[in-house]
């Protein structure tokens, strides 16, 4: 496959644009690539987010060194270069401070670093920049950079005022981006500096920060001086009344080019509810987008969003408001709080607050700690022995030695009953580990063990031996765990047999949830499948009350793809317990997800279902539906960026029924190239949930309903989502079948791709012509259309369709994306040969045989031409791949000897 990209990239007239994103580059293949762009002076664009899919740390920095050799022998200019979510950490500081100081950058405009794991490499990032900016200004090529982005990168202080200290030398930024990353006080005087030395910003989002009072007064101070401002999203940043009044005071009420400002999930009272309204709502404000939802206005919510919410100011639903979650609405409130909160791992909530905070703060912290949600001061004997609960959240305790260790040590052991130990937010090397290990030991009674986003900043090696005696301290205790969270913990694959002892241990037959969520798993989640499965096995001998009923497991974003998707599907089936399941983001085809749908029918308590960023395609959409009347307590399906498109979105509302689904409270369909036809028809069909109340949500939007979003907007009634026109992603052009089709009984539309609805944004992205990319849209088309066609074949029969996909695979030049779904096609039907046993022969060589024989140039004559004109060379490499994922072992000598190009 290198080749033929090597070739691509060699043959291309003028390659500007690079995207390889969602593919897995080795060290031998990014070398090859990394010679092949040594002469690519015209280069401009590198889109190489999500380009090391289950690859070791060790052979990251190898292809990163190899590419910045390239580019900086090539001579090139980039503008844009984006690296997303590529599992870099702190181990790759060295090879990522070279790659950032390249002259091939000094033109840079855009950098996207969002999702690396940087941690304490953020530090080094800011390092480089620095650098980068010396260097290029003695180049006589200053850097001017734009777009800066470095979302869910645990950056907190250190490495948010090292990237600080670049932005202020650059000053030419317009959009910075830093949500997610643990950013705390200390850091926003820094960035706020920093703010104000780029006079030109257009956006800036800090969402999800805990920016405080005082680092919103901070940030308010510098808000005069930027008269470009477009977007302020400073979400879920804690800022208090008194900072939110002091970023009014920082925007002035003639601003024509402010577009949007986000003060969500910031403790905001009803006590500023009149300024923000008559801020907002002046004429000079009056055309900026507000959102103040998920705040704390109470009792008074209805009356200000009668008053305000009626114009620019969103203030999201009364049930989101955080002190209007009791009585009659708290269930529903605590079942939203689940969902929003499903890939952030805890659903336990520990607001912590610094001794100098005001009385009104710690007034707010009692109140929590009185309605059961626990606060444990360090240090605190008292409060530690009421609540059962000891928490080191987000402390920012870095716990290398037995003496660092000591704080956590001496508060566990001196609680008399630890039932949740919380160490979310801090760091853990080995040492500390240990001893921490040992103090569980006198600790029977622990149930909860919350431990995401425990190893910031530590390399892969020093992780398992820390997992490996926290567990073992767990066994020795004779603890019966019920809840552990590792989530946002990226030990990989090493980690899931370092949890391996405890999860096939008592101490995890009690185990009710379970989440492992943004670990990078990979091939590690088949060893989580064994171990729960085993766990089963065991608790079941044991008998009595002691068998594994798993509720909870949420699982995404771990690259599982189908093997994963498979060893998971054979343990659920035996667990029948789940009630949560969640595997979103996974790289899952459709096969697997048909395993999954297929094992998790035995678990008829399912509530929540998350399959949200799969490929789970049509067919795929079908499988769910048929299996939906196994759910009757379901409450939220979602099937969002699934590419289910028409025919799977009506697969799902047709089966879903009022009689049956009576719990049900959310159903996601979004961004699935659903189209205006079928969409108006959904709505239609939705109003059979009418009679339920409070009524179920349909979610649709971020399709493609183009000029027609209108139309398909005033149709839709409160609980039908259709989001913002912004958000559409435009009309599907050049697909009028299925563009029309509205039954839910049609396999054609299964298989329907549109084309892209940018055709000149296309060309300028795509190493391919644009003809080339139709060509490869209706390769895989056909190739799902053999999927479908295909049911029991075998021997003769099963050899024609593998056969066909020798034409469609030659038209798209072997395309990476056209193989891969090739391969999942020809592996459905060599497993289903495999299980027939055929003597003298295997069925497998006699299918084999066929191949061979129905290919030119391999020496062998058909009897009969089936007349295929099967392409050897095609051929040879998909049964070789075959051959490397296990199949056709006794024919691999077979194999060889007719195709030895695809051996090359």
């Amino acid at each position: 496959m290198v080749a033929i990209v090597v070739d691509q990239i060699r043959a291309h007239p003028n390659l500007e644009i690079l995207d390889f994103r969602g593919n897995t580059i080795s060290v031998l293949a990014g070398r090859r690539i990394a010679d092949a762009l040594r002469t690519r002076r015209e280069l401009k664009e590198c889109i190489w987010s999500d380009m090391f899919t289950g690859r070791l740390k060790d052979e990251i920095p190898l292809v990163l060194d190899a590419l910045e050799e390239a580019l900086t022998a090539s001579g090139c200019q980039l503008t844009t270069l984006d690296l997303s979510d590529n599992a870099f950490g702190a181990g790759l500081s060295d090879s990522l401070s070279n790659f950032l100081q390249s002259p091939a950058l000094y033109s840079l405009e855009n950098l996207i670093l969002n999702n690396n794991g940087l941690g304490l490499a953020g530090e080094v990032v800011g390092n480089a920049l620095c650098s980068l900016i010396s260097a290029s200004q003695k180049a006589g090529r200053p850097l001017k950079l734009k777009k800066f982005v470095c979302g869910r990168n645990r950056l907190e202080v250190v490495s948010t005022i090292a990237l600080s200290d670049a932005f202020i030398l650059m000053q030419t930024l317009e959009e910075i981006r830093l949500p997610q990353n643990g950013i705390r006080e200390p850091a926003f005087g820094a960035l706020a500096v920093a703010l104000q030395a780029n006079k030109n910003l257009r956006i800036i989002d800090l969402n999800d920060n805990i920016c405080g009072t005082q680092g919103a007064l901070e940030l308010a101070e510098v808000l005069p001086d930027l008269h470009h401002l477009e977007i302020l999203d400073l979400g879920d940043c804690v800022c208090d009344d008194d900072g939110v009044v002091g970023i009014l005071s920082g925007l002035d009420r003639k601003r024509d080019c402010l577009k949007k400002v986000v003060l969500s999930g910031n403790n905001i009272t009803a006590d500023i509810i009149e300024e923000i309204g008559d801020f907002f709502n002046s004429t000079g404000m009056a055309h900026v987008k507000v959102d103040i939802s998920v705040n704390m206005f109470g009792e008074d919510f209805d009356a200000a969003k009668a008053r305000y919410g009626k114009g620019n100011i969103d203030f999201g639903r009364r049930g989101d408001d955080e002190l209007l979650s009791s009585d009659g609405e708290e269930m529903e409130a605590d079942d939203a709080s689940m969902e929003e909160d499903a890939m952030n791992t805890s659903r336990d909530t520990i607001i912590e607050r610094s001794a100098e905070e005001s009385d009104k703060a710690q007034q707010m912290l009692n109140d929590l700690v009185t309605k059961g949600f626990g606060c444990i001061r360090i240090g605190d004997p008292v409060e530690t022995a009421s609540t059962d609960r000891v928490s080191f959240l987000d402390k920012g305790l870095k716990l290398d030695t037995a003496q660092s260790a000591d704080q956590v040590v001496k508060v566990i052991t001196a609680t008399r009953s630890m039932k949740t130990l919380e160490l979310r937010g801090n760091t853990l090397g080995i040492d500390a580990g240990v001893l921490i290990a040992r103090a569980l030991e006198s600790h029977p009674e622990l149930e909860k063990c919350l431990w995401s986003d425990l190893f910031t900043g530590r390399l892969k090696n020093e992780i398992p031996p820390v997992l490996e005696a926290l567990g073992k301290g767990i066994i020795a205790a004779g603890a019966k765990i019920r809840e552990l969270d590792l989530s946002d913990n990226a030990f990989g694959p090493i980690g899931a047999d370092a949890i391996k002892e405890f999860l096939e241990s008592p101490s995890a037959y009690t185990l009710e949830t379970l989440k492992l969520n943004n670990n990078g798993l990979g091939i590690g989640g088949k060893q989580i499948a064994k171990s729960l499965a085993e766990c089963l096995r065991k608790s079941i001998a044991v008998g009595g009350e002691n068998r594994l009923r798993l509720k909870t497991f949420i699982a995404g974003r771990n690259r599982l793809e189908n093997p994963g998707a498979h060893a998971l599907a054979a343990t659920f089936k035996s667990l029948e317990t789940v009630e949560w399941f969640d595997v979103r983001q996974n790289g899952i085809h459709e096969e697997g997800i048909r395993a999954l749908v297929s094992a998790l029918k035995h678990n008829r308590n399912l509530r929540h279902l998350w399959l949200e960023d799969n490929t789970v395609l049509p067919k795929g959409a079908k499988a769910l539906a048929r299996a939906l009347e196994s759910w009757p307590k379901l409450e939220v399906l979602n099937l969002s960026d699934c590419l289910i498109r028409d025919a799977g979105c009506n697969y799902i509302i047709d089966h879903l029924n009022p009689q049956l689904h009576r719990h049900l409270k959310n159903v996601y369909l979004c961004g699935n190239e659903l189209t205006p036809p079928v969409a108006k028809l959904l709505i239609q069909k939705w109003s059979k949930f009418d009679g339920f109340n409070p009524k179920p949500f349909l979610h649709i939007h971020t399709n493609s309903f183009g000029a027609e979003f209108d139309d398909v907007a005033r149709m839709a009634p409160d609980n039908v989502n259709v989001g913002d026109e912004e958000d559409d992603l435009g009309s599907l052009d050049g697909d009028e079948e299925e563009y029309n089709s509205k039954s839910s009984d049609s396999d054609d539309a299964d298989l329907e791709d549109a084309a892209d609805d940018d055709e000149e944004d296309e060309e300028e992205i795509q190493i391919v012509q644009p003809s080339e990319e139709a060509q490869l849209k209706q390769s895989i088309d056909r190739i799902d259309q053999l999927d479908i066609d295909f049911e029991s074949r075998f021997q003769e029969d099963t050899a024609r369709v593998l056969l066909q996909l020798s034409a469609p695979l030659k038209a798209c030049g072997m395309s990476a994306k056209a193989m891969e779904r090739a391969l999942e096609v020809a592996e459905n039907i060599v497993r289903r040969v495999e299980a027939v046993k055929r003597n003298p022969i295997p069925a497998t060589a006699q299918l084999v045989n066929n191949i061979v024989a129905q290919c030119a140039g391999t020496g062998v004559k058909a009897e009969t031409d089936w007349g295929y004109n099967a392409d050897p060379q095609v051929m040879g490499r998909l049964l070789t791949e075959l051959v490397a994922r296990g199949h056709f072992q006794l024919e691999r000598q077979l194999i060889q000897r007719f195709f030895p190009s695809a051996n090359q």
